[in-house]
Formats: C-alpha cells, structure tokens, sequence
C-alpha cells in the first residue's frame, strides 16, 4: 500500500494543459497506454491487445474550452489523472425547477500499481471537493470508478433518479462530449436495476463480473446492473439526494487531496482596491517606516508580496525593496505594475521563501527590514512549514534589523465560531465538514472572519472554509476548494519566531490600516510581531 501522505495532486484548466506542455500530454499518453485496459476480442480495433490513446487526441479532449486536467502523482511520477467537463448547461432536476451545474468526469487512469487504494476516489473528491453543483457523472466500464464517485460525493448512483433525467442528460452530452458520439438515437437503458450507454467502445469486460463483486462486499448493492460489450455504465449522482457517513479515515484523505490543490487558490483571488483589507497600504507602510526606522536607500524585504502593494508604496518612499512570492501570477501582475508607475527601486521574484530568496545570492543578513503581513504565517497548516518562512525572514536580517509579522488572532477566529456553534474537532467529527456553507469571501470581499462560513479546530486551531471560485477571462474553470490556514495565539506566534532565531521586541493587536490603534485579543483580527535578530 502507498503512503497516502505522499501522493501530491494537481489541478490544472484545460488550456493551460495544452499550452505548449507537450510533454504533459505524452506523459499522460504514456499512462493512458500502458494502465487504462485492453480491447475486447470482440473489437475491431486490435483485438486483446492494450488500448492507446495518443497525446494529440488527449489535446483533442481538453479543448473544450470548459475541460481541466486534474493529476495525482507519487514522488513526480504521474500515477492518476483524469479530465473533468463542467457543462455550461444548466440543468434541473427536480420539481422546484432549480437549474445548476453538472460536471462529467470523461477519463480517469489510475496506474496498476496504486489501484484500490483511495487515490480514484480522492482524485475525484479534488475535483468535485463539497461542490454544491446539481449533477455529477461518469461514463465508465469500470466498477471502482463508480463507487469512488459515490464517495467523492456521498451519493449512491439510482438508477430511478437517473431514469427520470435520462433525456436530460443525453442532450447534455450529446454537446458536451462530442467525442463519444453520442446522438439522439443511442441507445441508453435505466431500469431498476440497470443504467448503461451503448458507447460502441469495446473495452475489455472479463474482469468486470469479479470487480463488481468486489465492489459489493461490503454489504453495499450494486443497482447499475451487468454490461453487454460496447456498453459503459451511464452513473449519476445528483444533488438533492440524501448524503451518506463516511469513515473519519476516509475523509481525512480526501480532504488532504483537495488541500494540495486549494494551494492553487490563491492565485485565484481577485486581489485588488475593492478589498477592505487592501485599502489600509499607506497607513500600514508609515507604521513600517517610522517602526523600523528606514531611511532613503534602506533595503526591505517583504516576504509573501502577494501583488506588490506594499512593496511599491515602499519603493515610492525611495526604499529599495525584494518582493517574492510563490504565484507566478501574483508577481507578473506586480511587475506591470511596477512598470507603469516606473518604480525603479522595486524587484519581484517568483519563489518559496521556505528555501531562501534564492535569486538572490547575497539575501543572507542583507536587509534593513524584513515584513510578512496578512496570513503568510499560517498559510501552511503544518508548523514546520510556517518556521520555514521565519528562518528565511531571520537569516535575511542584518544585525540590527527589524521584522514586522503579522498573523491571523485565533482568540477572535474562536469567539466568533462558538456563536455560530462552529468549533470543532477534525479528529473525531469530519463529516461536519459537509455542512459547511459554501462561500466566494477570497474573490469577493476577503471576508475570512465571518463564522456562517469556517469551521474552526479547537485542537490545531486550523480553520476550513468551502471557497468558490468563478471563472476568468484566463478561462479557468468555476471551481470549489477546501481551503485551510492557521490561526495563531499571542503565546503561539512569539514561541514560533524565537525557535526561528528571531527575538519577539513587542506584540500588537490590531486591524487593517489602523495599525497605530490599541485593540484587544478579543476584538483584533490580527496580531503583529516586531522582531529582532537573535
């Protein structure tokens, strides 16, 4: 069995797969090829032998235009992916006449050597995460493919649910996925106990009999039926459909799958003057100057730059200013603007400040002052990872330097989660995680202290929200993520930063653009560190 703990999964928008990445298309061939399944002796394409795929007709299949491309790899070797369609349909599917989205996952391959460990179930559990679209599918031959859509979405495939949608469905597939070919006369069958498509795609089915026993052993029925050759399995599960329990250990895992992709998130956040939190620049800036005692000339690093906000207002008081990031986005856009306003003293480097400024050869002791605002601190749920950024923060330093820290106040995090009875235990209680409303706070207004959406740890003080995101004129894809971040107390930060090597000189409450404000633990959303070198 693999380490569930080692398997990283990624998610990427269709165009962006295609875009000169050839050699992503080739890898995914090769994966395709060797592991998908074998031709039916029935077949009229090669008989018995293995199945292949080409990388240009994977290219075919994500130019859709509303395709992603989603991977799951061990070590950086490709070991899962599949491609998911998110219909720019509406669909509805009930009564009440309510319209949503419906997603269709028309490929998932799973290498041989990592089947029936969860990585299906958790690779679709990334895509789908707590979405609240209407409609989720697969067209498949393969039993396990199923039940991990079952799990992914704590839903049962019934066939009469399907049945009563069928023509539905059909019409939507019929202009979603053109490369099946399906059309208004194929043939589909849901019955009682039976949903399956004649998709003349004659895959091999000896030892599908065996898989759905399989699937079936523990006590759950399987209600889709057996497949004639050339048939595939036509498996839906819809929204208004009761939620089922899952083992804690099982959510666990598919939590940890859409963590690793809720990375990605923030180079989706529309940074910009709109938000609250952003219009406080200038007033957080002369805090930082007169805090630190900066003069013309004086070197500042600023770590986690996001686009540059701080950077650039620093530079327009003659400072000369590092900004890195990790979001290729986030610094592109920070250097056009750098470059419209011809801000001279200003560089922005794409990186991980976990392993240095390491553009930077000379970055070691050679900044006057260093900052790391907002939740950088935190956005790693592990510690380990957050002292990572600290140590960089205190080797950068010179020996008289300063550091202004800021991090998210779990006291205020908690007190408003208790009034919305959403505090508690990862460990013991998961499945909480499904009720959680979904919210779009990091496209919108950045909101991430309103409790009607966090669910806070009492234990790790981690906090999960259940964040949406639309799609952009880049054309990524409408999309909901699990995204998690810590939360710190005044005790927690201060022993952080001194275990970095850097010393805690004074601890402030405050908020946004109002730094020189005196708040509360109670009533501040952050809290600021100013620290020295040790």
């Amino acid at each position: 069995m693999v380490d569930i703990e080692r398997i990283e999964y990624e998610e990427l928008s269709g165009d962006y797969a295609i875009f000169n990445n050839q050699k992503l298309l080739e890898e995914c061939s090769r994966l395709y090829s060797a592991h998908y399944g074998y031709w039916s002796h029935e077949s009229s394409h090669s008989p018995s032998k293995r199945i292949k795929l080409s990388a240009n007709r994977i290219r075919d299949w994500l130019e859709t235009g509303n395709a992603d491309l989603c991977m799951a790899r061990l070590e950086g070797k490709l070991i899962a992916y599949a491609i998911v369609i998110r219909s720019k349909q509406r669909i509805s599917i009930n009564s009440k006449k309510e319209s949503g989205n419906i997603s269709w996952v028309t490929q998932l391959v799973v290498h041989e050597d990592y089947r029936n460990q969860g990585i299906a179930k958790d690779l679709l559990f990334s895509i789908w995460s707590f979405s609240n679209d209407l409609v989720w599918g697969l067209i498949t031959a393969n039993p396990y493919a199923i039940r991990a859509l079952e799990k992914a979405t704590r839903r049962r495939c019934s066939p009469e649910r399907i049945k009563r949608n069928k023509d539905k469905l059909r019409n939507i597939a019929i202009k979603d996925l053109s490369y099946y070919k399906i059309g208004k006369s194929t043939p589909i069958k849901v019955g009682e106990k039976t949903s399956k498509i004649n998709t003349e795609f004659f895959v091999d089915h000896s030892q599908v009999p065996e898989m759905m026993e399989k699937a079936s052993a523990n006590g759950i029925p399987w209600e889709l039926g057996n497949l004639d050759e050339g048939w595939e399995w036509f498996a839906f599960t819809f929204g208004d459909q009761d939620q089922m329990e899952l083992a804690n250990e099982e959510i666990k895992g598919m939590v940890r799958a859409s963590a690793q992709i809720a990375k990605q998130a923030y180079s989706r956040m529309l940074l910009n003057k709109d938000h609250k939190w952003s219009r406080g620049t200038p007033q957080e800036v002369e805090f930082i100057v007169k805090n630190c005692g900066l003069t013309k000339g004086a070197r500042v690093l600023d770590v986690g730059c996001g686009l540059g906000r701080h950077a650039m207002e620093l530079a327009r008081k003659n400072l000369n200013v590092v900004g890195i990031d990790y979001v290729l986005g986030f610094i592109q856009k920070a250097e056009r603007e750098a470059q419209k306003e011809n801000l001279q003293t200003v560089e922005f480097i794409v990186g991980d400040a976990r392993e240095g400024i390491s553009s930077d050869t000379e970055w070691e002791s050679n900044y006057d002052a260093v900052i790391c605002l907002y939740d950088v601190i935190g956005s790693f749920i592990d510690d380990t990872e957050n002292k990572k950024i600290l140590e960089t923060i205190a080797k950068s330093m010179k020996q008289n330097a300063k550091a202004v820290i800021t991090v998210m106040n779990h006291q205020l995090t908690e007190k408003r989660a208790w009034q919305k009875d959403h505090v508690f235990s990862f460990e013991s209680e998961p499945n909480r995680l499904r009720d959680l409303k979904p919210s779009g706070i990091m496209e919108t207004n950045g909101n991430i202290f309103d409790p009607e959406y966090y669910l806070v740890d009492k234990d790790t003080h981690i906090v999960y929200r259940r964040e949406q995101f639309t799609g952009t004129k880049e054309k990524k894809l409408s999309k909901e993520l699990i995204v998690m971040d810590k939360r710190y107390t005044e005790a927690e930060i201060t022993t952080l930063c001194q275990e970095a090597g850097l010393n805690v000189e004074s601890v402030k409450y405050v908020n946004t653009g109002k730094w020189n404000d005196s708040l509360d633990s109670s009533e501040a959303k952050e809290i600021m560190v100013i620290c020295t070198k040790r």
